[in-house]
């Protein structure tokens, strides 16, 4: 992860702040936790008495619009945008109408839109990958994907 997240353009702004949103989605307890590890590995990356908040949503909750409501605010204001869910052929249910709605709240600080996915071997998600670069580039925000190691390969 480390290697990664140096080469981003936005490293040197995020090194020095004292406070770091994250704001994630995930569809199930599995993908939550790639969000949780991923964001206790960049714990390490920051400064040490950098405070990191996260929000963690499921996609079950961005099915009610009052939670896809305030689910959107906090993401637009967020350093870190994380989409971790399954492979798939198209984007699972609630989740476009979510980033819709960030999208249009967001203002124009520097952020990164992150896709965390399941490891290679169980599949492709090469069309929500395109749709979701298509997303950070409406959005003037570096764009990361990153799929899981297969167990064997840890």
């Amino acid at each position: 992860m480390e290697p990664t997240i140096a080469k981003l353009r936005v490293w040197p702004i995020w090194k020095g702040l004292k406070h770091f949103a994250v704001s994630a989605v995930c569809e199930d307890s599995s993908t939550g936790a790639r969000v949780n590890e991923f964001c206790q590995s960049l714990a390490r990356c920051l400064e040490p008495n950098c405070k990191i908040t996260k929000d963690l949503w499921l996609l079950s909750e961005l099915r009610t619009p009052q939670l896809r409501s305030i689910a959107a605010t906090e993401t637009a204001q967020a350093d870190l945008v994380v989409v971790s869910i399954h492979h798939a052929e198209t984007l699972p249910e609630g989740l476009q109408s979510w980033i819709d709605l960030w999208l249009g709240q967001r203002r124009n600080h520097v952020a990164v839109l992150l896709a965390l996915f399941d490891p290679l071997h169980l599949g492709s998600s090469s069309s929500i990958q395109a749709h979701l670069g298509a997303v950070a580039k409406k959005g003037n925000m570096e764009f990361l994907v990153q799929s899981e190691e297969a167990p064997e390969d840890r």
